[in-house]
């Protein structure tokens, strides 16, 4: 008993404490969010006799904003480290890209195609280093729009208002904030059936729009369920001198209008699409452990090159636009989130085209020259590994107004102006950082 009483009395040893078992990243589970972003249209309306044999192109872009909600499944098999993740996801919002036209040589007919809601139910299949999702996405879409025909001196309008079904595509990015939180950018491409065929008879004329081709670039938060299974977001120094290349797709949104509107009130539209693709150069200042701000150059291949033919005029009326360069130097602001830059980005375009209003017999001069303007877009930037990062953005380009079009017998003399949407992403070098590494 006294031998007991002293052992009582010694002092105990402290309990031995075990770190919390380490929880990786993981994407399985339900998600829903929201986004906005900007849509695009680039959609072709003609007389399905062909008489005329001209066609009226729908160059709009507008709003788009709407609700997410899908399922991620997160395979333990991968390539180069990475590991495969798989999903569904479906949505719906209001997406604008109305732009109301007024025939070019003939300003009794006013067209008009008004989109007012997209939704899609698609795939997804990514591939993951924990708290970074690089994915691709395909699958259905629906969406609603309203064709228009209308006499612009009456007022008269024939119209027809159906939901259309076709098909998209499109990449993206999505990268964990933490706490079940996380943010996208993805660029969708969307192709929907032709539309009924509009015929007014106070102004002669029956359109139909046989192609209708839509963009949307989106910014989103999503919510994922189950946010324990994240583990802490990794830190990296985003300061220093980058340099990489960007690659995408980019569209036009150009028209010409005459510069004597008591000749000619209209408009001919240029909707033309093409590659991009060139280098950039940049440096990054990190002020704050969560805020970046930098300054980045980038100069590429612009390949759009449409001629459109006016729809009433087309013996003696097209537009013509061919672009061979793009440059762009831009201010940029970001959130650090760790693994990730959400970053928004502005300043001054420069672009390298040709155009001209010529006939199809090809008179008419075709002037070259480099427009000035200003650009401003968003993206999200990524790491990959050590110093590389990969990074997912849009620009909207305005380069302002051409040189004075058309001058020669028969035409009008007219100016355009010029809009582009570049759809694009990127790989960027670091120089002289250490972000820090991670694995599944």
């Amino acid at each position: 008993m006294a031998q007991s009483a002293g052992a009582a009395d010694l002092p105990r040893k402290a309990p031995v404490l075990k770190a919390a078992p380490y929880a990786a990243w993981n994407w399985t589970g339900l998600y829903v969010g929201g986004y906005v972003g900007v849509g695009v249209s680039r959609s072709r309306g003609h007389d399905p006799d062909n008489v005329p044999t001209g066609d009226i192109e729908h160059t709009g872009f507008g709003f788009s904003g709407g609700g997410t909600v899908g399922y991620n499944y997160q395979l333990n098999s991968g390539i180069l480290g990475q590991k495969w993740v798989i999903g569904a996801e479906g949505d719906i919002g209001y997406f604008d890209t109305s732009n109301r036209i007024v025939e070019w040589n003939d300003p009794l007919l006013t067209h008009n195609t008004k989109t007012s809601w997209l939704a899609t139910a698609r795939a997804r299949v990514g591939l993951t280093d924990g708290p970074n999702l690089n994915y691709f996405t395909a699958g259905f879409a629906a969406l609603n729009l309203k064709d228009i025909n209308t006499n612009t001196a009456t007022g008269f309008e024939v119209s027809s208002s159906k939901t259309e079904t076709g098909y998209v595509f499109g990449s993206g990015i999505e990268t964990m904030l933490g706490n079940g939180w996380s943010a996208k950018t993805e660029s969708l491409y969307v192709n929907v059936e032709s539309g009924d065929t509009l015929t007014n008879a106070t102004n002669g004329f029956s359109i139909q729009n046989d192609k209708r081709r839509f963009y949307t670039q989106r910014f989103g938060v999503n919510y994922q369920f189950g946010a324990g299974k994240n583990g802490p977001l990794p830190q990296t120094n985003w300061s220093g001198l980058y340099v990489g290349g960007v690659f995408g797709g980019s569209s036009s949104t150009s028209r010409a209008t005459a510069l004597n509107p008591a000749l000619v009130a209209g408009e001919i539209g240029n909707n033309g699409t093409g590659l991009n693709a060139g280098g950039q150069i940049g440096y990054n200042w990190m002020i704050a452990p969560k805020w970046v701000v930098g300054v980045e150059g980038d100069i590429s291949y612009l390949g759009i090159d449409h001629t459109s033919t006016d729809f009433f005029d087309a013996g003696s009326s097209q537009f013509k636009v061919d672009t061979s360069w793009i440059a762009t130097a831009r201010g940029r602001v970001a959130y650090n989130t760790g693994p990730a830059l959400l970053y928004a980005t502005g300043g001054g375009a420069w672009v390298n085209l040709k155009e001209g209003i010529i006939t199809v017999l090809g008179t008419g001069t075709v002037n070259s020259t480099t427009l000035s303007g200003w650009t401003v877009g968003g993206g999200i930037e990524t790491v990959l590994w050590g110093n590389w990062s990969s990074k997912t953005e849009y620009l909207y380009v305005d380069a302002g107004k051409g040189d004075t079009l058309g001058a020669f017998v028969g035409v009008v003399p007219s100016t355009a102006d010029y809009k582009f949407h570049l759809f694009r992403s990127g790989i960027t070098y670091r120089f002289g950082n250490n972000p820090l590494a991670w694995r599944l």
